[in-house]
């Protein structure tokens, strides 16, 4: 018996690492594709404004923008795969597409570091995603959350296998995810001055200030909640009767 929990804990090891080193991987080329949209479309800048043009008070959605839609879901989905690819059951699963995408995130800022020397510095603006509306913050705030990520994810595989089987409640869902919803707008607070929205207001385009009175709050309360739940878990099987 012992033999086979070792070997199943050995397996699943293998997977952690295989699923690092897919998102290192993932992440070179990921940012190497966005220095190359940079090129093309921006003449290698990461810097704002970013392009929005207006007509008759619509936005022009340049097909190549719905291109880059496209590529942005399919790197969701990509992640999402190689979770459910490398787990065991449902919390691995889960728990390997976050560790996935927080090792992405995180490497793929250090590779476009590599390849171009941006970002200068952690308080760097940045465009993370345009889905449905453009997100924008310091490049600090993204890693923060990949950060908690993969942290988060790792703990969860460790305690599935050493400590005792997660169950997560419907409420620890909507808390965490809640939590996730407003770090959301905290990036696309400042939507209307990155797109420059024509109504009647002059607008630049340059982010000057973040939304850190909405952002920080729910980051650290999704933190200080997950421990404590995590530990009741692990408490609650272990007093459990056999």
């Amino acid at each position: 018996m012992n033999n086979e929990i070792r070997d199943y804990s050995n397996i699943i090891l293998k997977s952690y690492l295989w699923v690092i080193i897919f998102a290192i991987a993932f992440a070179y080329v990921e940012g190497a594709v966005v220095i190359y949209l940079r090129k093309i479309y921006f003449d290698g800048s990461f810097y704002f404004p970013i392009n929005s043009l207006w007509e008759n008070g619509k936005r022009v959605v340049d097909h190549f923008v719905l291109i880059e839609f496209g590529r942005e879901i399919s790197t969701i989905i990509m992640l999402i795969s190689i979770g459910w690819a490398a787990g065991r059951n449902e919390v691995q699963k889960f728990s390997f597409f976050i560790i996935a995408f927080g090792v992405w995130d995180i490497f793929y800022y250090v590779w476009l570091w590599v390849l171009s020397g941006w970002p200068e510095s952690l308080m760097t603006w940045d465009l993370l995603f345009f889905i449905p509306l453009p997100w924008v913050g310091p490049v600090i705030t993204p890693i923060l959350i990949a950060l908690a990520m993969v942290v988060t994810g790792s703990m969860m595989v460790y305690c599935d296998l050493k400590v005792c089987k997660i169950k997560w409640q419907k409420k620890d869902w909507i808390i965490e995810f809640g939590c996730g919803f407003l770090m959301i707008v905290a990036f696309c607070w400042d939507w209307k001055n990155i797109i420059r929205l024509p109504d009647g207001i002059l607008r630049d385009g340059i982010p000057t200030e973040f939304a850190w009175w909405l952002f920080l709050p729910p980051y650290f309360f999704s933190i200080v909640y997950f421990a404590i739940r995590l530990r009741q878990i692990a408490n609650d099987d272990k007093s459990a009767p056999e």
